[in-house]
């Protein structure tokens, strides 16, 4: 299991709807929006998956800026 962790550069006045609909794409937890900052956690089997989320996110309309602040691979 990959686990990743974002911060996304939204426009203000946008970044709560943009939050809003990255919390339904599947493997994207969000746990603050603030000041057209969005913070991210995904989850995802490969980094790959990691890397297409991430994709994802950086294509929506009204984001700026996507960085990666962590990245760690469980094993079981």
């Amino acid at each position: 299991m990959h686990i990743a962790s974002l911060i996304v550069r939204a426009r203000c006045e946008s970044a709560h709807v943009i939050a809003e609909h990255f919390s339904e794409l599947p493997g994207v937890e969000i746990h603050a929006v603030e000041d057209g900052k969005i913070i991210v956690v995904l989850e995802a089997d490969t980094e790959f998956g990691v890397a297409n989320l991430m994709e994802t996110i950086r294509a929506e309309p009204g984001v700026v800026l996507v960085n990666l602040i962590y990245h760690e691979v469980e094993t079981t």
